[in-house]
């Protein structure tokens, strides 16, 4: 992917969470790319391994795993980023927990589950990281969300809550912290897919053919405008979430 100069991310650091989203590796091989030194955290194993593998070209990435819903691990990730890289310039989060039951068949366990790891994991990110940036006065922080903080889903109301909550959590961010030159933002992917598939072959399927695109997006399409979001060129944009689906919110 080709960086125009000014998105340049060369000497910055970056942390990337992951709780196996298939996103995960473009986005930390994204950041490296565009020269920043990345660590990734999160879980599970075979997520990290995807990262340290997309990113195998690059020296400057470091990758271990933490507990994101626990605030001690949360803070053990922050700072061995910061001990790894010598700081801590950019924080992408991009943990989610998808979960499909009916409303009425969902327990009280099942729905804090999947706030807890969705939507308190980017709480417990957020500040950690935001109190390092702030003392060194500036710092990007974006958060991976979904169309569906914006759109209702059957059977999916633990994942749109905490989708809605990340996007509400973003825009109170981006007001909180603009003062110190923190810019809050989030990317809300719409329907993506993470195998290669033609063209031809997805417009087989019904939805794919709904959509504006008459595609899905790839993890790929995320890529330029994470780069943008935590470079110093995006100095007067906070509180968005920009949500890249292919026109399909504009219709639906």
């Amino acid at each position: 992917m080709p960086i125009p100069p000014q998105w340049n991310l060369q000497g910055k650091t970056a942390l990337l969470t992951t709780s196996g989203h298939f996103a995960t590796p473009f986005l930390a091989a994204a950041l490296a790319e565009a020269g920043a030194r990345v660590t990734v955290a999160g879980g599970p194993h075979d997520a990290l391994e995807a990262a340290r593998q997309a990113t195998s070209a690059y020296s400057d990435v470091a990758i271990f795993p933490a507990d994101v819903t626990d605030p001690a691990s949360v803070r053990g990730a922050v700072q061995q980023a910061i001990d790894v890289h010598g700081g801590l310039d950019l924080l992408v989060n991009n943990c989610q927990l998808a979960a499909a039951k009916p409303f009425l068949e969902t327990d009280l366990e099942e729905f804090d589950q999947v706030l807890t790891h969705n939507l308190h994991s980017v709480f417990l990110f957020c500040q950690t990281a935001a109190k390092h940036m702030q003392s060194q006065g500036a710092g990007r922080i974006v958060n991976v969300s979904s169309a569906l903080a914006e759109r209702g889903v059957e059977n999916m109301a633990a994942y749109c809550a905490s989708m809605a909550g990340i996007a509400q959590l973003t825009r109170v961010l981006g007001l909180e912290l603009s003062r110190t030159a923190i810019r809050v933002n989030g990317i809300g992917p719409g329907w993506f897919i993470g195998e290669e598939r033609s063209l031809e072959d997805q417009r087989q399927e019904l939805f794919a053919r709904f959509l504006p695109s008459r595609r899905y997006g790839h993890p790929r399409d995320l890529a330029a405008l994470l780069v943008y979001l935590c470079s110093d060129v995006c100095g007067f944009v906070t509180g968005h979430t920009i949500f890249v689906d292919g026109g399909a919110l504009a219709r639906l």
